[in-house]
């Protein structure tokens, strides 16, 4: 009820008011709820990683790699020596590398698992790479859309770990999202667009995809993504936190890089302490440039959105 509740009160608000929602939730919430995953995934990383050293190889090569590539790409984008043809051929190219990468871990872990073979994550990884050479801009908008429920599947996997007598309860709240999404369009499908009139504005509807989507009200793309992210950034702050304590901050004794006699705890110590103050940065950026901001924080946000899968993966 109380999940329903909130749901409720942030479709309201976040439909009424769906630009300053976006600036306010990413201003609050977006470097802090990237501290809360780093302290999750500290706190999943083994010590010695044994058997599945080759997994863990391929998942951080795979996040440096692929992120340094598309920040590149990223900053490269608008240099006038890249035509629009060779920017999107690198683009699709990327595209097709994450599904590799993101199909080989799937690969990895089904090696590790007795009984299982996941060879088929390959089928699907080459017809989801043709789509991305397809239809690159609804692949890519594809991907903003999906981003949020990863953080839901998070949240379904450690429930049935640390709290399996809530999982058909959480089941009844991931069936209430569909509800919420049919009543915002619905409500505010026919809504005339958003103003662009400010640089600031117009980013927020081109991410939501009103340059893809022009037939649709840029209105109700924005309150969908606000939505959605409203609901990623509760997950990461609040929901997995409340359901396993060894995501809480404070609790380091519950990182085995931290707590273990052959750990490194003072670096442990220092990636936590630079977190906070790259949090500190991003909410003073916001409050001095905030559009500057958010564009630098949205290219270097890649990292995080890649570097879920190892630790998604690994917890099937």
């Amino acid at each position: 009820m109380a999940f329903v509740a909130s749901c409720a009160v942030a479709a309201v608000l976040i439909g009424s008011f769906p630009l300053q929602a976006s600036i306010a939730t990413i201003f609050l919430f977006a470097g802090f709820h990237n501290f809360m995953e780093f302290r999750y995934f500290a706190a999943r990383m083994p010590l010695r990683w044994g058997r599945s050293r080759l997994f863990y190889s391929v998942g951080i090569g795979g996040v440096i790699v692929l992120a340094a590539v598309y920040l590149t790409l990223y900053f490269a984008s608008g240099n006038w020596l890249w035509s629009l043809e060779s920017w999107a051929i690198f683009a699709a190219s990327w595209n097709t590398a994450f599904i590799l990468w993101v199909a080989s871990l799937f690969y990895l872990r089904g090696k590790q698992r007795p009984k299982s073979e996941w060879a088929w994550a390959f089928p699907i990884a080459f017809l989801l790479a043709a789509l991305a050479w397809l239809v690159p801009q609804y692949w890519s908008l594809a991907l903003v859309y999906i981003h949020p429920f990863i953080a839901m599947w998070f949240l379904e996997r450690q429930i049935r770990r640390t709290r399996p007598d809530w999982l058909r309860a959480y089941h009844w709240c991931l069936a209430t999202i569909p509800v919420f999404l049919v009543a915002l369009w619905l409500a505010f499908s026919s809504q005339p667009n958003l103003s662009e009139d400010t640089n600031l504005f117009w980013r927020i509807t081109q991410h939501a995809g009103s340059q893809i989507l022009p037939g649709i009200s840029s209105h109700l793309l924005v309150a969908t993504h606000v939505f959605l992210e409203t609901i990623h950034y509760a997950v990461w702050i609040v929901l997995i936190p409340l359901i396993d304590r060894r995501a809480m901050p404070w609790r380091l004794k519950e990182i085995p890089l931290f707590a273990n006699a052959k750990g490194f705890p003072k670096l442990v110590v220092a990636a936590l302490v630079v977190s906070l103050i790259i949090v500190a940065a991003l909410w003073g950026g916001f409050a001095i440039d905030y559009t500057t901001t958010r564009d630098v924080y949205f290219a270097f946000a890649i990292a995080h959105v890649m570097a879920e899968f190892p630790f998604l993966i690994k917890m099937l």
